[in-house]
Parts: structure tokens; sequence; C-alpha cells
């Protein structure tokens, strides 16, 4: 467990924000941008084909391992996963691999299962057409997820949820701080900055499969930030909302691996959540008030279109 307090993410990325040297924001082309989409219909997950369905501890364990597991599926191979006569790939293709375990073997939703999956397991689990990137530290997570949650919540993730009142916020935060795995902390120019994309994820995945299934949801879900991953910075850099220096966008470009905890990809990650408040700003005094973490989906979608002619970074890590 961590027991260093962890800084507000808002806060941390716009102190890094202010001292970019390798990314800028361009204000008034969000300006532009998000009037743009005022009047568009967003995009919505509502595809319940990957959807988990069970009791409310159920559906809290199922959001807190997929979540776990939920990051960096960016490969040079193809790699699929078949489930319900679909090919489904990235992180569609690990939700679909877990969701076929579970059916198999229930008990891949409990700790001490997680606590002993091995490289096997793993394998076998996301096996199709290719392999998940990442097989390893993902055994590791897995085994992390369930001792934590053995240890400290009686293997229910709905005892972490309840301690925080149900709080999407205090959840996020209370994740990073007892698994390590979602302790997504940087520190810049020697002071730490906050991310907390998987943590933030996960109660924002809580709060929909939880509302699907019919159980009531989380609140302050307007606390959350976007999530700073791959996708987002790569639609930013496209409509010219944050711009790069010459050097570092090359390297993109030449789709070479951009270090962890660089500055560079600091900087990277902290516009992205920051043009994402700029845009969630601009719509409400447009009219149209968004959250943040609904967002994050309609930018998501709008990353993979084939509109989008700029690479996405590429940097090896687990925690988006």
């Amino acid at each position: 467990m961590n027991d260093k307090p962890i800084p507000d993410v808002l806060e941390s990325v716009e102190a890094v924000v202010k001292n970019s040297r390798y990314v800028s924001i361009d204000e008034q082309a969000v300006y532009n941008w998000a009037k743009s989409i005022v009047d568009c219909q967003f995009a919505d997950d509502k595809d319940d084909s990957l959807l988990f369905r069970g009791s409310q501890s159920d559906c809290a364990n199922f959001a807190l391992i997929s979540d776990a597991l939920n990051f960096c599926f960016w490969s040079d191979e193809p790699w699929e996963v078949e489930y319900k006569g679909r090919n489904w790939t990235r992180t569609f293709a690990m939700m679909a691999g877990l969701l076929k375990a579970i059916e198999k073997e229930p008990a891949w939703l409990t700790a001490d299962r997680w606590i002993k999956a091995d490289t096997l397991d793993v394998a076998r689990m996301f096996s199709g057409i290719g392999e998940i990137p990442m097989s390893r530290r993902r055994v590791e997570i897995f085994n992390e997820a369930g001792q934590v949650l053995a240890e400290r919540f009686d293997g229910r993730f709905l005892n972490l949820v309840e301690q925080e009142c149900f709080d999407a916020r205090r959840i996020s935060y209370r994740l990073a701080e007892c698994f390590p795995s979602f302790y997504d902390v940087s520190n810049y120019n020697g002071h730490e900055v906050a991310f907390l994309k998987r943590a933030q994820i996960c109660a924002a995945d809580l709060h929909r499969v939880w509302t699907a299934n019919g159980y009531s949801g989380l609140t302050n879900l307007e606390s959350l930030t976007v999530f700073a991953d791959y996708r987002l910075p790569q639609l930013f850099w496209h409509e010219k909302m944050i711009q790069l220096a010459e050097d570092f966008a090359a390297a993109i470009r030449r789709e070479e691996e951009i270090k962890a905890d660089s500055a560079e990809e600091i900087e990277l990650r902290a516009a992205t959540v920051q043009v994402g408040k700029l845009i969630c700003d601009t719509l409400t005094s447009l009219g149209r008030p968004v959250a943040a973490w609904e967002l994050d989906y309609e930018l998501w979608v709008r990353a993979k279109s084939p509109q989008v002619t700029v690479p996405h970074h590429r940097t090896i890590t687990n925690f988006y």
C-alpha cells in the first residue's frame, strides 16, 4: 500500500502544463473544436455484447479485474479473441477472453483464483489470433489484485466501494493507494503528477455495469477527469488542439517508443487531461454540459476514426 498522499489529478497536471517544453495547448483550437461538436449526438457505449451480468458484488469484482488488466494493447502483430460469433481486438478482446473464462470457470471472479493465476492461465484465457501484449505483467497483476483484495477487503471490491461511500473520486484514489498497479503517479521536475487513468476508469466502469444490471450507481462522477491514454492525445494532436515539439512529433511519427515517465510522455498525458477539461468547460458554457468521464468515450471513438491520420504514441506501461 502506498502511504504518501496522492495529489489531485487536475491540480497536478495543470502545474505540468504551465511548465511544458514539448507539448503546448492551443486554447482557441480547443474552443473552436468544442463549438463544432456542441450539436452533435455523442457516441454511447450501450452495446451490451460484452456486458457482465451478475450480482452487485460480482459486478464489482468484474469491474476491478477487467480494469486491472486494461492496458497496453497496441502491437505490431494483430491479436484477436473470438466470442459470441465475433472477433474482438484490443480492449474488447481482453473483455471477451475474461468473460469466456468466467463462463467456463466462475472462480475467475474471486480473489483466490487471481492469486493462483499463472502464465498458462493467461495464455489460455486470451488465446486466439496472436498473443496479448505484456502477458507476464498481466499474470503479476492478477496475483497482486487477488492478494490485496483478499487481505484488505475480504475478497470483495464492494467492501472498498462501501468504505468510500460509493463516491467515484474517493474510490479511484483508494484504488491507487491500495493496489500498486493502479498507482499511476509520475514525477515531473521533482513534483508528483497524478493521472490515475485505470483507477478513474474503474470507477466509471463500475457505475456503468451496476446501472446496466439495475443497481444504483456511484456518486461524484463529475469529479473524474478524462482518461489519459494513447487515443485521446492522438485525436487532440490531429485536431491541432495540442502541438508537439518537432523532435517529439517526429519520434511519434516514426513509431519509436516514448519512454514511460519521460518528460515528453508526462507532458503529453497532462495536456490530454487539461484539454479534456477545457472541452467540458467550453461545452458547458455553450449550453451542452457534459462530464469528463462521459465525454471520454466520444473522444475515444473519434480518435479511432480513419480520418485521424497521425499515429498514437507508443509507451510500454501498465498504467494505460
